[in-house]
């Protein structure tokens, strides 16, 4: 009798399709900061594939340890406060070139969770997240910098700089929350997600290419040099996946 019932309700079609396997997620880099010291000089790249880093400043900026992190157990890290002008703290977190942080045209995320107010924004500069990869080279790159509303954006390019994409975010983040910003490219958009929720979506050809080899990772700035779009509020989290 049972089988009866099911094929009858499978005819009307009442019954769920089964899932098939979630396609597996290869994380490649992957920085929770839970085990940095008080001054981070270094941070364990948690996914295994070695991708650590190391705090590079200037001006004696630092990059401090701060507790709890986003998960409230945790820890995460502070940037310096907000300074105008060249001879400002500067910190940055990097991790040399690798080929498998070089997406090519694979899908792919990046991003981190973001704390930060609008008070450490400011229109003296740039507030870059997280990127590899510069404004003349091919590139990734999270960034902040809409300091009136604090809307987060990602940014994507082909080799030379060339045809850059941006796609800001329809709501901001700059609340003194913690919020989980992601970038994704799928095969044939650019999305930017903000705890898990799409705001903001643009498309992207299956052939673009986005290849920032020889082009190092940097968190919280682009370098800790003159013009360096620092960031100055809390991170936590940060990973790169392949999808």
């Amino acid at each position: 009798m049972l089988r009866r019932v099911l094929v009858g309700l499978a005819a009307l079609g009442l019954l769920a399709a089964t899932a098939g396997p979630a396609m597996a997620v290869s994380q490649k880099l992957r920085w929770k900061f839970d085990n940095v010291s008080a001054v981070v000089t270094t941070v364990v790249d948690d996914s295994g594939k070695g991708h650590t880093g190391t705090a590079v400043t200037a001006n004696g900026g630092q990059i401090t340890a701060v507790a709890p992190g986003r998960d409230g157990i945790g820890q995460a890290v502070q940037f310096p406060a907000v300074c105008p002008g060249d001879a400002c703290a500067k910190a940055v977190i990097t991790s040399p070139d690798a080929a498998d942080l070089n997406p090519g045209t694979a899908a792919f995320t990046y991003g981190a969770w973001i704390n930060v107010t609008l008070a450490e924004l400011t229109t003296d500069h740039g507030s870059n997240v997280y990127q590899k990869g510069l404004s003349t080279t091919s590139q990734w790159k999270l960034q902040l910098d809409k300091p009136a509303t604090g809307a987060p954006s990602c940014v994507v390019r082909e080799a030379g700089g060339l045809n850059p994409v941006v796609v800001l975010s329809t709501v901001g983040v700059a609340d003194g929350n913690w919020h989980k910003v992601s970038c994704q490219r799928t095969a044939s958009s650019l999305d930017i997600l903000v705890d898990s929720v799409v705001r903001g979506s643009t498309a992207l050809a299956p052939t673009y290419t986005i290849s920032p080899a020889g082009q190092q990772v940097t968190l919280g700035a682009k370098s800790a040099g003159k013009n360096n779009d620092q960031y100055h509020g809390r991170l936590d989290d940060v990973y790169y996946n392949l999808d």
